[in-house]
C-alpha cells in the first residue's frame, strides 16, 4: 500500500495565538498551521474558523515546506461580551479548491480554541491638586482615564465624590489627550475646598458606563489640606556658597522644593520660592537630590524673607577626599 492509498491524518495548530484571556472586541492575528505526515503540498486548502453561532473566517493555506502548509496571518475581533467562549478551526479537504493534480486523501481534522473575554482595563489619575486650599474657597484639579486598549473616551464624564461617597461635580473629556500621552483622556473638574480646617480625601471615579466594548469602572483617591484665607507672604531663598579661601561667592539653587508645614512650592530659577501662609509657628525644610540643608523653626507674623544655605554633597564628598 503506497502513501495515496492511505488516509492522511492532518495536524492542525495555532501559531502566534492571543492569549487564553484578551479584551472584548480585541484584534486577535494570528496564523493556522496544518501539517501532513507524509509531508504533502496542501496549499489551496481551505481552513475554517467557526463560532457555536455560525462560521467566523475562512483562509486559504498559502504555503508549505515540507509538509508544513501555512495560512497568511489572520486577524479576527474577539466577542464584545465578557465571558468564557470557544472557537473551533477546521480542516475540510472534501471542501477544497480543485488542484491541478489529485492529491491523496486526507482526513477532515477540527481543533478547539477556548478563551475568555474581559472587560478592558482602565486606569485614573489626578494631579494639580493644590495643598493647601483655602478652606471654603473654590479650586480645579485635573484628572485623566485611560483604556488599556487605547479606547476612544471623548466626551465620557468622570465624577468627583467627597469622603462619603456624594458626588460633588462630574467633569467631560474633551477632544485631545493629554499632551505626550498615547492614550489619556483629561478633563478639569471646579471643586469647593469644605469650610473648616484639616485634611480632606476625595475620589474619582469613571463610570465606564454605555461604551462600545465593557469596560472595568476605575477610581483613584486624592488628599490635601484646608487652611484659613493666607495672611502673609514667605519668601525663601536658597543658596549655594562656593569659592574657596580666595572668596566666596554665592549661587541661586533652583528647582528645591521648599516645605513649610502643608504648604509647598519650589523654588525658580533664581532659587526662590514665594509661599502664601497663615501665621504661626513652623518648620522650614529645604530638599533637592545632592544637596543638604538644616531644617530651622520659624515665627511668621508678617511678611518674610529668609535665605537658606545648602550644601552641596558631591562638593564636600569631593572635598574631603582631595583633603584624604
Amino acid at each position: 500500500m503506497t502513501d495515496r492509498d492511505t488516509v492522511h491524518e492532518p495536524q492542525l495548530e495555532i501559531r502566534r495565538w492571543f492569549a487564553s484571556e484578551v479584551a472584548a472586541g480585541a484584534e486577535l492575528t494570528f496564523q493556522i498551521r496544518v501539517t501532513c505526515p507524509f509531508g504533502c503540498d496542501l496549499r489551496g486548502t481551505e481552513v475554517l474558523v467557526a463560532a457555536p453561532e455560525g462560521p467566523v473566517l475562512t483562509s486559504e493555506l498559502v504555503s508549505c515546506d515540507q509538509g508544513i502548509n501555512e495560512t497568511g496571518e489572520v486577524t479576527l475581533r474577539a466577542p464584545s461580551e465578557v465571558g468564557d467562549h470557544e472557537w473551533s478551526v477546521l480542516f475540510r479537504p472534501q471542501e477544497s479548491k480543485p488542484q491541478a493534480s489529485e492529491p491523496p486523501p486526507h482526513a477532515e481534522a477540527s481543533l478547539a480554541v477556548p478563551f475568555r473575554t474581559e472587560a478592558h482595563r482602565t486606569s485614573l489619575v489626578i494631579w494639580d491638586v493644590p495643598s493647601p486650599a483655602v478652606m471654603g474657597e473654590p479650586f480645579m484639579v485635573k484628572v485623566g482615564a485611560k483604556c488599556a486598549e487605547e479606547c476612544d473616551l471623548r466626551g465620557r464624564k468622570i465624577e468627583v465624590y467627597d469622603g462619603s461617597g456624594d458626588r460633588l461635580t462630574t467633569a467631560e473629556f474633551g477632544d485631545t489627550l493629554w499632551p505626550g500621552s498615547d492614550a489619556l483622556y483629561w478633563a478639569e473638574a471646579e471643586l469647593v475646598a469644605p469650610p473648616g480646617e484639616g485634611v480632606v480625601s476625595w475620589s474619582a471615579g469613571f463610570p465606564a458606563a454605555d461604551l462600545e466594548f465593557p469596560h472595568r469602572e476605575a477610581s483613584a483617591g486624592f488628599g490635601f489640606a484646608t487652611t484659613k484665607p493666607p495672611q502673609h507672604h514667605l519668601t525663601v531663598e536658597v543658596v549655594e556658597i562656593v569659592g574657596g579661601a580666595k572668596g566666596r561667592a554665592t549661587v541661586p539653587v533652583p528647582n528645591a522644593e521648599v516645605s513649610l508645614g502643608v504648604y509647598r512650592a519650589s523654588t525658580d530659577e533664581s532659587g526662590r520660592a514665594i509661599l502664601a501662609v497663615t501665621k504661626g509657628s513652623y518648620e522650614l525644610s529645604i530638599w533637592k537630590v545632592g544637596y543638604e540643608a538644616p531644617a530651622r523653626a520659624l515665627e511668621v507674623s508678617k511678611d518674610l524673607a529668609v535665605r537658606v544655605e545648602a550644601a552641596d554633597l558631591h562638593l564636600s564628598e569631593r572635598s574631603s577626599w582631595e583633603d584624604d
